[in-house]
């Protein structure tokens, strides 16, 4: 099967609709930037491995805008040879997605050394079919794992260099609200069930919503991922195609509600 037909079938047998164009819902807005050539892109591609996303970011806002690196291993034999030191850090492969562990001491890395040069061999593509992955170069990234005080993780999906939608997770009760650039809540989030929680510092919010135009600018779409205290803002990773575009909406109408502030006109 062509890759625009497994992308057709899997919007049609996930919800049971034929994608609409033009665009009424945000996940029929993806298949057709899946099954464009814009995926293909240079720049899309570059900013799908997390080595040179990081790069990108520090490239638009400048340093100090990202989860430091430690190392990046490119072998087996570097993977086995490193150690992380008296922190815990997040180790992930750069070509892949949705693979993360959290590593705090020696004896821990060392039982994940055969999980971790594993990495090395698994080809994304091959899984999801999503062109921006093909012919990454497998690597592994290390980083801190980021202070208790960043209690809050998040994107800002960006349309055409314009945020449009802000989602807020609390990172250890992974609590989820999404939000409408003046702070209301539109009670939907993707992948997950929503839960309310208290936001006890939007010192970030203004910023963030500065620093993901800019980082949106060149990109008909684009997520982008962070982490923040209140205050500071760390960036994580720039997402093409969130759950490969064909994520879940919650509650049932949860798209509805989203895609109508997504494609909605600026002010």
């Amino acid at each position: 099967m062509c890759q625009r037909g497994f992308v057709w079938f899997k919007m049609v047998r996930r919800f049971k609709r034929v994608p609409n164009q033009p665009h009424l819902l945000f996940n029929d807005f993806l298949y057709r930037l899946r099954v464009s050539s814009e995926l293909t892109s240079p720049l899309r591609v570059r900013v799908t491995d997390k080595v040179f996303a990081k790069a990108y970011i520090e490239e638009r806002l400048g340093p100090g805008h990202t989860v430091p690196t430690l190392a990046v291993l490119e072998t087996a034999a570097a993977i086995a040879a490193f150690r992380p030191g008296a922190e815990p850090v997040a180790v992930k492969p750069t070509h892949s997605s949705g693979r993360k562990l959290r590593i705090a001491s020696d004896q821990e890395w060392q039982a994940a050394i055969p999980e971790i040069q594993a990495w090395l061999e698994h080809d994304y593509f091959q899984h999801s079919l999503e062109p921006n992955y093909y012919g990454l170069a497998r690597r592994v990234i290390a980083e801190p794992w980021l202070d208790e005080i960043f209690t809050i993780e998040g994107s800002v999906h960006c349309r055409a260099g314009v945020p449009k939608v802000v989602t807020l997770i609390e990172r250890y009760s992974k609590a989820r609200q999404s939000y409408t650039l003046d702070r209301r809540a539109l009670g939907v989030s993707l992948g997950f069930p929503t839960t309310d929680f208290e936001i006890p510092d939007w010192g970030f919010f203004d910023p963030l919503l500065a620093a993901a135009a800019r980082l949106s600018a060149e990109f008909s779409y684009i997520r982008v991922d962070f982490y923040t205290d209140g205050q500071r803002i760390l960036f994580g990773e720039l997402t093409n195609l969130p759950a490969g575009g064909t994520g879940i909406f919650y509650p049932k109408n949860g798209e509805a509600i989203f895609s109508k502030v997504f494609f909605a006109p600026p002010p």
